[in-house]
C-alpha cells in the first residue's frame, strides 16, 4: 500500500515550520513598513499605518491570535517612532496623532483577532477533514482485511505516514511482547519509558500520561526515541495495545494525532471483535455439521446394517436348527449369502472408516509411478467375478503414459466408482472403463454405464456425504451415499480430481483426472 502525496499529521507545527512562519511575517512587516515610506515621502500621503494590518493579517493566518496582538503592538511603536512627529522618538506632541494611533491599533488587534479566529477555523475544518479521510480508510482496511493481523499491518502503516511516527506496531493481549504487525522488521530496543494514551469516554478528550517504573520520577533522554502506547479495549475486555516511536526531540503527538491513534484503536477492537465471532460461528458450524453428519451416519447406518445383519441372523439361524430335508448344496448356498451379507456390511464399515480419514485429514498418500492399465485390471478383476458376474469393458491404451497414484487409494476409489455403477444400473446395463491422454501432465479415466442417469441438477451433489438421488417410483437410490464421496476424498488426496456428467451411453460418466509422470529430461 503505497504512502504517497498522503496529507501530513494534524499537529502543531514543526521547529522549522515555526521559524518560517516567523520569517514570513517580519518579511511581511518590513515590506509594510518600506510601503509606508514610500506612500507618506514619496506619494505624500499623511497617514499610512493601515498597510501595517496587511502584516497583522499574515501574522493572524500563520501564526494565530498572539502573534497578530503582537505585530499590532510592533506596527504601532515602529509608526510612532518612524512617522509621527517629532520623528525618531516615542513622544507625541498632536493629540490628534494620539487619536489615529490607538484606533489604528484596535482596528489591527480586532482585524488580527477576526483573521485568526477565520485561520483557527479553517484549521478545524482541514483537521476533522483530513481525520474522517482517515478513518474512512481505516474502516476500508479492517472491512477488506480477512483477519485482525492483516487489518493490523494495514493501521501501522497509515499511522507511520498520517500521525507522522517514526516506527509503529502492534501487541495482542494473547501474545504480549509479540508483534502481529510491525512497519519495520525489527522492532526498536532505544526507547523511553512510554507515554499511554487515556481516554475520557464522556468528554471525549484524551490526554498521554507517563508510565513509571518503580517509585523514582523518569526524567526525558534527547538521545532516545519517545515511546507512545495506546491501549485497544473492546468493550471491557483489553485485546492489545498500538506501539509508536517518534524520534528524539520531537513534540509529543498533538490533539490530531490523538484523535488518529484513538480512532486506529477502535478499529482494531472491531477488527478483534470480528474474529471472536468468526470463530464463535465457524465453531457453531462445526458443532452443527457434526450434529447433522452424526444424524445422518445413524440414520443411514441403522437402515444399512439392519439388512445384511438380519440376512445373517436368518442364515444362521436356519442353519442351527438343522432343519430336515437340508442337504450339503443348501448349507453351501447359504454359506456363499452369509459371506456375501458380511463382504457387505464389511463394505459398509470400512466406508465409515474411510470417511472418518478424510474428515480428520489423516490420508498420506504414497504417491508412485503405475501403469493405468495395470491398476484398472486389478481393480476390476473382482467385479466380473462377483455375483451375478457381471463384467466390465475395459478400453485402457497400453501406451498411455505412467500415472502418479497411491494404488491402495486408487483401487478403494476406482472400486467406488465401478460399484456405484453395477448398483445403480440393471443387470443387463453396459459399464464401461476407458482412459486417454488429456492436456499437459493428465489421464483421464472414466467410467460410464448405461443405465437411467441422474437429473442433470444432482451432478454437482454427487459427490456429497450421505447424498442419494431420489428419481421414480423407488425414491431414494440404495447405498449409503459414501462410495463416491470417498472417492472424491482419495482422488483429491492424490492430486486429482473427479467429476461427473452424462454419459454417452446413456446414463452417468464419472471422470478421474489422475496426474501423468512427467518427463524428465536432461540438461
Amino acid at each position: 500500500m503505497s504512502m504517497a502525496g498522503r496529507a501530513p499529521a494534524f499537529d502543531p507545527a514543526s521547529p522549522r515550520d515555526l521559524a518560517a512562519r516567523v520569517g514570513l511575517v517580519a518579511a511581511t512587516f518590513l515590506l509594510a513598513t518600506l510601503a509606508a515610506v514610500g506612500l507618506e515621502q514619496g506619494a505624500g500621503l499623511q497617514d499610512a499605518s493601515p498597510v501595517y494590518l496587511i502584516a497583522v493579517v499574515v501574522a493572524a493566518s500563520t501564526l494565530g491570535t498572539g502573534a497578530a496582538v503582537a505585530t499590532s503592538g510592533a506596527a504601532f511603536l515602529v509608526y510612532d517612532f518612524l512617522f509621527t512627529t517629532p520623528r525618531f522618538t516615542f513622544a507625541i506632541s498632536d493629540p490628534g496623532e494620539w487619536l489615529s494611533l490607538l484606533l489604528f491599533l484596535v482596528v489591527a488587534v480586532v482585524v488580527g483577532r477576526l483573521a485568526a479566529l477565520q485561520r483557527d477555523r479553517a484549521d478545524e475544518a482541514h483537521r476533522r477533514v483530513r481525520e474522517g479521510v482517515a478513518l474512512v480508510a481505516m474502516s476500508r482496511d479492517v472491512a477488506l482485511a480477512t483477519t485482525f493481523e492483516e487489518a493490523a499491518a494495514q493501521i501501522a502503516l497509515r499511522l507511520q505516514a498520517d500521525a507522522e511516527m517514526d516506527q509503529v506496531w502492534v501487541e495482542r493481549a494473547a501474545t504480549p511482547g509479540q508483534a502481529v504487525a510491525w512497519t519495520v522488521p525489527a522492532l526498536p530496543l532505544a526507547a523511553g519509558s512510554p507515554w499511554t494514551l487515556v481516554r475520557s469516554e464522556s468528554e471525549g478528550t484524551s490526554e498521554w500520561l507517563r508510565l513509571h517504573e518503580g517509585t523514582a520520577a523518569v526524567a526525558d533522554d534527547d538521545n532516545v526515541s519517545a515511546h507512545y502506547v495506546v491501549p485497544i479495549d473492546a468493550g471491557d475486555e483489553r485485546t492489545g495495545w498500538i506501539h509508536a516511536l517518534r524520534s528524539p526531540g520531537q513534540p509529543r503527538p498533538g490533539r490530531g494525532a490523538r484523535r488518529l491513534l484513538a480512532l486506529a484503536a477502535d478499529q482494531l477492537a472491531i477488527a478483534h471483535r470480528r474474529d471472536v465471532l468468526r470463530e464463535e460461528l465457524t465453531a457453531a458450524e462445526v458443532a452443527r455439521e457434526g450434529d447433522a453428519l452424526r444424524g445422518a451416519i445413524l440414520d443411514s447406518v441403522s437402515h444399512d446394517l439392519r439388512t445384511p445383519v438380519a440376512s445373517i441372523r436368518a442364515l444362521a439361524g436356519v442353519l442351527a436348527d438343522a432343519a430336515p430335508g437340508l442337504g450339503s448344496a443348501d448349507v453351501r448356498e447359504m454359506a456363499v449369502k452369509i459371506d456375501a451379507e458380511g463382504d457387505r456390511l464389511g463394505r459398509i464399515v470400512n466406508g465409515l472408516l474411510d470417511m472418518g480419514r478424510i474428515q480428520s485429514g489423516g490420508i498420506r498418500p504414497d504417491l508412485q509411478p503405475y501403469e493405468l492399465s495395470e491398476l484398472v485390471e486389478t481393480t476390476l478383476r473382482h467385479h466380473a467375478a462377483g455375483p451375478g458376474g457381471r463384467e466390465v469393458e475395459v478400453a485402457v491404451p497400453d501406451d498411455l503414459p505412467p500415472v502418479l497414484a497411491d494404488a491402495v487409494l486408487l483401487d478403494v476409489a476406482l472400486g467406488n466408482v465401478v460399484d456405484n455403477a453395477i448398483t445403480h444400473t440393471p443387470a443387463e446395463a453396459r459399464v464401461r472403463a476407458t482412459a486417454r491422454a488429456e492436456g499437459s501432465g493428465w489421464v483421464l479415466l472414466a467410467v460410464d454405464d448405461a443405465g437411467p442417469g441422474v437429473p442433470a441438477d444432482t451432478l454437482a451433489h454427487l459427490f456429497e456425504r450421505f447424498y442419494r438421488v431420489r428419481s421414480g417410483p423407488e425414491g431414494a437410490r440404495r447405498g449409503m451415499g459414501l462410495g463416491l464421496a470417498i472417492a472424491k476424498g482419495f482422488v483429491e488426496a492424490m492430486g486429482g480430481t473427479i467429476a461427473a456428467a452424462p454419459s454417452d451411453l446413456g446414463g452417468l460418466s464419472i471422470r478421474i483426472r489422475i496426474p501423468a509422470v512427467r518427463e524428465q529430461r536432461g540438461l
